[in-house]
């Protein structure tokens, strides 16, 4: 997200070129220093979804998980998933998809509000060697806020990488190499765009989203993994009012005579596919605790994990998937960052 400090940083120079030289009144709802303005052709006024789908593929990264505490051979499978959820009344429970995957492995899914703001500017003082336009902005106030905040419209054909950290604990950049032994999975930096298609043609864009406060890291990740955009946390329902601004080389400024309206939707998390995968990527999330996912269908495997080291009791069978010796209550413990190849791996959640 551009935040309103970066509009602030580019408009002294105009402000200071206003107050010594302006020679044009301020003449709503454009400001002229010198030369014309540029001019806000058309808005896209679809610009917003509540009810935009993603889904990601999570299985090299539950793959890693077991690898890098001695299972080399589990097999995802298919399935109805496994998600922590919470119920009206405020209890915590479990949800099963009620439309199982046809594919194995393990699959983050779910809907958010998707803007997509798309702006035709162009400015009379632009020529062929160099774009007069300085700056094109979407701003808002957040409701719980008295701070505006600028999101920075690009007509670049999404070529600018803007990196973003992920947001869950699981490490989700993994390198899976099971015949060497190596397993290794730290924290991805995702590289977010502007959602723009086409270089150079006036047509300003941006891609932005906004996720319930209480969404699951994983979806937040799953948005900026497979759409390149940058989730926000807002409140359900909560209403937000956009303002278009143009700005050019001059300092002259131009604004949208009318706001854009979005209202943020109830979006949805699932985790679906393998059920035991499922609750492992919970468990290792400090979102669930390892002794739910005992019992669960999935991840089947030969071999048992090595007596001794990570988990007590721990095995993953062909015929009972998540088994494991009875457990003691304990909470689950989330891996390192990064694990190294080689036994340098993360530990998994114990039962206590």
């Amino acid at each position: 997200m551009t935040l309103k400090r970066i509009l602030s940083a580019l408009l002294p120079i105009a402000l200071l070129t206003f107050l010594s030289c302006s020679k044009t009144a301020d003449t709503a709802p454009e400001r002229r220093i010198f030369g014309s303005p540029p001019t806000i052709e058309t808005i896209d006024p679809n610009f917003s979804n509540p009810q935009t789908p993603v889904d990601c593929d999570f299985t090299d990264i539950v793959n890693a998980l077991l690898c890098q505490n001695g299972i080399l051979d589990a097999q995802p499978q298919t399935g109805r998933g496994w998600t922590k959820a919470v119920d009206q009344d405020g209890n915590t429970i479990v949800v099963f998809s009620d439309v199982p995957t046809t594919v194995p492995g393990t699959f983050i899914e779910g809907t958010y509000t998707e803007l997509s703001f798309r702006a035709k500017v162009t400015d009379p003082e632009t020529t062929a060697q160099q774009n007069n336009i300085l700056l094109v902005s979407a701003s808002f106030v957040p409701p719980d806020s008295t701070t505006e905040t600028t999101l920075i419209l690009f007509d670049d054909g999404s070529t600018i990488d803007f990196p973003f950290e992920q947001r869950a604990l699981v490490g989700e950049d993994c390198d899976v190499d099971i015949p060497n032994n190596i397993c290794t999975c730290g924290g991805a930096i995702y590289k977010i765009k502007s959602g723009d298609l086409a270089k150079g043609d006036n047509l300003y864009t941006r891609k932005f989203a906004f996720a319930d406060k209480n969404a699951s890291g994983f979806l937040n990740d799953c948005v900026m993994r497979s759409k390149k955009e940058i989730p926000v946390s807002a409140d359900v329902g909560a209403t937000l009012q956009f303002k278009i601004e143009a700005v050019d080389r001059q300092g002259n400024l131009s604004t949208w005579p009318t706001k854009l309206s979005a209202t943020v939707g109830a979006g949805t998390f699932l985790c679906n596919g393998d059920s035991c995968g499922c609750c492992l990527l919970h468990a290792f999330s400090q979102l669930a605790d390892i002794s739910q996912c005992h019992g669960l269908d999935g991840m089947d495997a030969r071999r048992t994990r090595p007596a001794g080291t990570g988990w007590t009791g721990w095995t993953l069978s062909a015929t009972r998937g998540c088994a494991a010796a009875p457990p003691r209550a304990g909470r689950a413990r989330a891996p390192p960052r990064r694990a190294g190849p080689g036994g340098a791996g993360a530990r998994g959640p114990r039962a206590r």
